[in-house]
């Protein structure tokens, strides 16, 4: 029995690799191997249905669906049931702007506020560097994401035009000079689709629906607002505790950004469209070729000046930087639905896929990845650059990410974002204040990849201000200077006053119920206890208004605390420093005096902070 004991945890191993084993085979060569193994993981990663369509030199290998459409009536995923696509509509209207160029109706370099100076663009940099329509296509115009309460639009109407445009007013500010830094802003294809409106003379989607998803011959796809009425939508679900709850599909406000819906059959004509250098099934040249290879160029951005090629292009970026091959396309994810469409021109590949779980599907795009590139041979390794030591030392040292896809965002990297350059023998390292560091590898003088990549995704340069700069995939950062260790230092004291401020404040409010404090410092001594009250409940709501966003728009509990909590945070830090300063010689004890003029300081300090960030102007409901 005892060595049956011993031998339990090994055979729990033996067991976990089997069962591993099973749900994805080493070697997937057919397709119904590969469409079992995605099955498994489908079960796995609940995902009730999947579109799925792969497409290899020419010929279709797979069209259609895995899985249930609609789990409570059985109805199974076909060819042409209709999945929501989210974030893959932006190539839509790429190519629909492509089509005006192409026309003489715009160039990319045309400023925006010349076009339609009716859009509320507040650019402080706009004599110099105006917000250009390539800085739309390429998130480099410096806008916010969308506010959580612009996202999707629980109303019964649906702003068309310059009022849907209006809708994103506070997000449609440069936060940056235009064309330096990139951050993925849907408001900014809300303006690319109002342009398109605009010059075409049609609303986008009877653009879209005229010039491409007919002449493609794609015969269900749709980028109506509102498809919960159409009976070939799959159902939308998320899984919580054993169970899968139905999603409405509710309409989005920026259109242009993601409304399309489109089933295999469609996706598989989108990805031939890209395969067969933007020709339609019968031969017909929607577009150049060249405009193809403008799409998928990065033009705008430092990174790409810099000599980075693998930056963010017009709506078309890389989809992996590992493996035998990269391919190209984009993503998407919207309320129920997550989805990717990718393709390799030269290797004749693509596919398209989408899950109505709203789970990342990431284990099946690798696995289909490979599956597609299983009879293309292993590269080389990428060449080896020896380390231009004297060209990188001046580049050593510390980064902050100052490109946040929402300003809200930017306060965790302001407060602990900080990367560290460094130089290890022949290696470069950038390491994290906490985790494990990467490793990159030369390609240029000034130019890196990462370990197993196949293309440089990161380069060290200087932005307009002569700033040193350090771009990645992951973001652009600039040298935070000598001082780099005060952020985190002061935030880990903030943190450390706020708790025994709590634990204190709790004694003090203790004895002010039994009336053993000084009237005048009731208030001095609970106020740091008030502020972090507010403070905790401003995270709290901004994690249910994210939680839930589809209330986000709408007062409720969670709303009015988050536009609440924040002032009330600044209001009892602001009074209990006043007062600590006031009644300061009245303190019998000076220790207790200074250590609460410290607590307001870092709870001062941190209200700043948010209020840089925009954590003090949260009114959600309204438009």
């Amino acid at each position: 029995m005892k060595k049956l004991l011993l031998l339990l945890p090994l055979l729990a191993v033996l067991v976990g690799f089997s069962v591993q084993a099973q749900q994805v085979p080493q070697h997937v060569t057919t397709v119904a191997q590969l469409t079992d193994s995605i099955q498994r993981i489908m079960r796995r990663e609940h995902m009730p249905g999947l579109l799925l369509t792969l497409v290899a030199h020419d010929t279709v290998l797979f069209e259609g669906g895995l899985g249930y459409a609609d789990l409570e009536n059985k109805k199974p995923v076909t060819a042409h049931t209709l999945f929501r696509i989210g974030s893959i509509t932006k190539t839509f209207v790429a190519v629909g702007l492509l089509q005006l160029v192409e026309q003489g109706k715009l160039s990319l370099n045309d400023e925006v506020r010349k076009l339609a100076p009716e859009i509320p663009i507040d650019n402080p940099w706009e004599a110099t560097d105006p917000v250009r329509v390539v800085h739309l296509l390429e998130h480099t115009a410096g806008f916010n994401d969308m506010g959580l309460n612009h996202v999707y639009n629980s109303t019964a109407t649906d702003p068309r035009g310059a009022a849907a445009v209006q809708v994103f007013r506070p997000e449609l500010r440069c936060r940056w000079r235009p064309g330096e830094r990139m951050a993925y802003s849907n408001p900014g294809y809300e303006v690319a689709g109002y342009l398109l409106e605009k010059l075409s003379g049609q609303p986008y989607d009877q653009y879209l629906a005229q010039h491409l998803l007919r002449p493609l011959g794609m015969p269900d796809a749709t980028a109506e607002l509102r498809p919960a009425a159409n009976p070939k939508l799959a159902r939308g679900y998320a899984y919580d505790n054993g169970h899968y709850n139905r999603l409405l599909p509710l309409p989005i406000y920026a259109g242009p950004a993601g409304s399309m819906s489109a089933s295999a059959a469609d996706m598989t004509r989108w990805v031939q469209f890209f395969l067969h250098d933007f020709r339609a099934p019968d031969g017909t040249a929607l577009l150049q070729p060249a405009s193809l290879r403008e799409m998928e160029t990065s033009h705008s951005p430092l990174g790409a000046r810099a000599g980075l090629p693998t930056g963010y292009g017009l709506a078309n970026q890389l989809m992996n930087r590992r493996g035998n091959a990269s391919f190209r396309g984009h993503g998407g994810g919207i309320y129920g639905f997550r989805s990717t469409f990718a393709y390799n021109r030269e290797l004749g590949l693509g596919y398209a896929l989408s899950n109505n779980g709203e789970q990342d599907a990431g284990a099946i795009d690798k696995l289909v990845r490979t599956f597609l590139l299983r009879q293309v041979p292993t590269p080389p390794a990428p060449r080896t650059v020896p380390l231009d030591v004297a060209a990188v030392a001046p580049y050593l040292g510390h980064y902050q990410n100052v490109a946040p896809r929402n300003q809200l965002a930017g306060l965790g990297d302001y407060l602990l974002g900080d990367k560290q350059l460094v130089q290890r023998g022949s290696l470069l390292l950038l390491q994290p204040l906490a985790g494990t560091a990467d490793t990159l590898l030369p390609t240029g003088p000034l130019t890196f990849r990462r370990p197993k990549d196949l293309v440089p995704s990161i380069v060290l340069t200087h932005d307009h201000d002569s700033r040193r700069a350090l771009i990645s995939s992951d973001g652009f950062s600039l040298e935070a200077g000598s001082l780099w260790w005060l952020r985190p230092a002061l935030f880990a004291a903030s943190l450390l006053l706020i708790i025994t401020g709590i634990l204190a404040g709790l004694v003090w409010l203790i004895f002010a119920l039994r009336r053993k404090l000084p009237r005048v410092q009731v208030l001095p001594r609970l106020l740091p206890l008030l502020a972090t009250v507010a403070l905790i409940t401003t995270i709290v709501a901004f994690v249910g208004v994210a939680s839930n966003i589809t209330g986000a728009g709408s007062v409720n509990v969670a709303t009015v605390l988050l536009g609440v909590s924040p002032l009330a945070f600044c209001v009892f830090t602001l009074a209990g420093l006043i007062l600590t300063i006031r009644y300061f010689r009245q303190f019998r004890s000076r220790v207790v005096a200074w250590y609460l003029l410290f607590t307001y300081g870092a709870l001062g300090w941190l209200a700043t902070a948010f209020a840089t960030y925009g954590w003090m102007n949260l009114q959600m409901w309204g438009v």
